[in-house]
């Protein structure tokens, strides 16, 4: 008895000093805009999230991504804020990383993948990491209170993660990534959008993009500012949006269509567009965002191997 009760206390007592070590070391307190300078230089948009006000989202993501996730989940629960990046090329798999900002106990968790055999511990040139052997993610814990997670660039992550590469966005989006709760960035129009309003005959002004979410009752409200070159690109962005909002509602049967027109704005201020006002309820934000990854992708055509339709 006196034996096993030692063995249990000694247990108790190498996780308490696993979660003191974990502890110890802090992660540098910076902006979350400037996290960007971890992420590649050449994604498509990159995403900024407040777990707090965007977890039911995040977690509607991974459901949707199939079973196994229920380490990431575990990991969710820990985190604080999480800065993304999504990079779309024609002919390849969506590339993604993403720095996850909370309370890791590396110790423990390391403890925990080693047991698990889809988990694989590897070294590479920036340092060690864990491979989810099946989906190809890559995970390193460098920090108890940062976390990285890859599908193929987790050494540059590393090498990035205690000093940012600077990094150039307008102000307001800076600003917009420590008060909402999702801030979507675009430094420049995806090829999908471009080919495909190209085939309207439609060119679309652009430079950059970024929308905006906020948490409310039952849902969120969408905002969002594009930059052009000038005033008169602007008003014909303007045009364009409306229109395409309209468009984008009716091809997406979304109920109370009308009703969600009025209290939605589009409006020109100097060479910026800005959108306001727009609402989804719980259930239509995570189908809004695929639908518009989705466009964002490069389209195939018959050279890919895929016939038209």
């Amino acid at each position: 008895m006196r034996r096993g009760f030692t063995a249990a206390a000694l247990l108790t007592a190498c996780c308490a000093v696993l979660l003191t070590l974990a502890s110890c070391a802090t992660v540098p307190q910076r902006p979350s805009a400037v996290w960007l300078g971890v992420l590649p230089a050449d994604a498509t948009m990159y995403v900024s999230l407040s777990v707090s006000g965007s977890g039911d989202l995040i977690r509607k993501a991974l459901n949707a991504s199939g079973p196994g996730l229920q380490d990431v989940n575990t990991l969710l629960g820990m985190t604080k804020r999480l800065v993304c990046s999504v990079t779309l090329a024609k002919g390849t798999p969506a590339g993604f990383s993403v720095v996850a900002l909370g309370g890791y106990p590396g110790g423990l968790i390391g403890m925990r993948l080693s047991g698990n055999k889809a988990w694989t511990q590897k070294t590479g040139p920036a340092g060690p990491h864990w491979e989810w052997t099946k989906p190809g993610i890559q995970m390193s814990i460098p920090n108890n209170g940062i976390l990285l997670a890859s599908n193929g660039d987790i050494d540059s992550l590393l090498a990035h993660w205690a000093a940012p590469l600077p990094v150039v966005l307008p102000p307001e989006v800076a600003r917009d990534m420590e008060r909402t709760d999702l801030v979507l960035y675009m430094p420049q129009l995806p090829g999908g959008l471009q080919q495909s309003a190209a085939q309207n005959g439609v060119h679309i002004p652009l430079n950059e993009v970024w929308l905006n979410a906020v948490k409310v009752k039952g849902g969120y409200v969408i905002s969002g500012t594009a930059n052009t070159s000038s005033g008169q690109e602007a008003d014909l962005l303007t045009l364009i949006l409306r229109l395409g909002l309209v468009g984008w509602m009716r091809s997406e049967n979304l109920p109370d269509s009308a009703e969600r027109l009025k209290t939605t704005s589009v409006s020109v201020s100097g060479s910026q567009v800005k959108l306001a006002g727009l609402r989804f309820s719980d259930d239509e934000m995570f189908p809004f965002l695929l639908s518009l990854l989705k466009g964002m992708s490069p389209p195939a055509d018959a050279s890919d191997g895929e016939r038209p339709q």
